[in-house]
């Protein structure tokens, strides 16, 4: 009887919790908060505006070398495209997937948001990335918050104890606590979690991956230039990219976007992204300024940190120093779950996109591409 009493009671919290959830939208998240890898998705979406004109489709020049086919099978490749001096020469796509299918960024467009906060630095909007964010979020959060470093979020540095860090992202479903605060920041967006912005002494400066990190500097942008992010993005970086009409998940009960996840958009998309980037926009039209261009691009790190790879800002850095193989050199990544990856390697005027299910190797699907270019292996297609 004493047992039955008990689960009784443990029914009627966990029946209370999920109607709470109901609620106030987090059962929402529980369904949607995770959208699927391929359009079309449950949830909220903002429009992210493409190019009047976007880019011109066309036809892959060059298949995949034997490694390359091997990797793209067995790691669940959904795409692979490589576009070296501005032209696109290698596309291949898994079955039921196209040049117009639209893909989950994930994390990608983390490093997006991080290029739009040196855009801000670009054009005065935001002074230094020294300033404290406070500067231009008055009032937001706990004081100790609101003097950390704009630059400290761009870095994963800025010392917010918001979710666990170090989960496999492969994994982060499995582990996700429908009511903890990610969970919260999915579905009411950054206002929500005002409250729970602390920061804990014992982790200032060190990194720890949060994506509440890129929610404050989505929150920054939106502030600065009085604008909805996905405005900024569409008008900085996706239209004079030629990028298509993409779909930015938003939050649950809020106007804003995820910033921190999930744009839609094809992976010819991103490898225009990739090389607008790349090339700092135009010289008649700088995207960015050349130093913070540079410092984008990993200018100044050293070897071992490139070797051991690093966080830089919002984008991440490593090297090819493998032997016998002919590219070698830094380059920089964006990542999102599951292995998409956007490369950059302006010294070889080289831009690779992949996307998949889970990860494939990271440098070697970078050699496979180049290698593929290079041995001008003609598609049949």
């Amino acid at each position: 009887m004493r047992l039955l009493t008990i689960s009784g009671f443990a029914a009627a919290v966990i029946c209370a919790g999920l109607a709470a959830a109901y609620s106030n939208g987090l059962m929402q998240l529980i369904l949607a908060g995770y959208p699927p890898a391929v359009w079309p998705a449950s949830g909220s979406f903002e429009i992210v505006a493409g190019a009047p004109q976007p880019h011109a489709a066309r036809a892959p020049g060059t298949r995949l070398d034997r490694r390359g086919r091997e990797l793209f099978a067995n790691s669940g490749s959904r795409a692979l495209l490589a576009m070296r001096g501005g032209q696109l020469l290698l596309e291949t796509y898994a079955d039921g997937i196209g040049p117009g299918t639209r893909l989950n960024s994930y994390s990608l467009v983390k490093s997006l948001v991080g290029a739009l906060v040196l855009k801000a630095v670009s054009e005065g909007k935001i002074t230094s990335l020294e300033d404290p964010v406070g500067s231009y979020l008055a009032g937001f959060g706990p004081e100790v918050f609101r003097g950390r470093p704009i630059r400290s979020f761009l870095e994963m540095r800025s010392g917010l104890e918001f979710e666990e860090d170090g989960a496999d992202k492969q994994n982060r479903l499995a582990a996700y606590n429908p009511f903890g605060n990610l969970a919260r920041l999915h579905a009411g967006g950054l206002s929500a979690v005002e409250g729970q912005l602390a920061v804990l002494p014992q982790n200032r400066d060190g990194f720890s991956y949060q994506n509440v990190n890129t929610a404050v500097l989505g929150r920054l942008l939106s502030e600065v230039y009085r604008q909805p992010l996905h405005d900024i993005l569409a008008q900085k970086i996706w239209q004079p990219a030629g990028a298509a009409e993409a779909f930015w998940l938003r939050h649950g009960e809020a106007s804003e976007v995820t910033a921190y996840c999930c744009l839609f958009a094809t992976p010819r998309d991103w490898i225009g992204v990739g090389r607008f980037l790349m090339e700092n926009g135009s010289r008649a039209e700088p995207f960015l300024r050349d130093d913070l261009w540079q410092e984008f691009f990993g200018s100044g790190l050293g070897r071992q940190d490139l070797v051991d790879g690093s966080y830089g800002l919002h984008v991440r850095h490593n090297i090819l120093d493998r032997q016998g193989q002919a590219l070698q050199g830094p380059f920089t990544y964006m990542m999102g779950q599951g292995g998409q990856i956007v490369y950059i390697m302006p010294e070889k005027d080289l831009v690779v996109v992949r996307f998949g299910e889970q990860h494939s190797l990271l440098h070697s699907t970078l050699y496979s591409a180049w290698n593929s270019l290079t041995a001008g292996n003609v598609s049949a297609q």
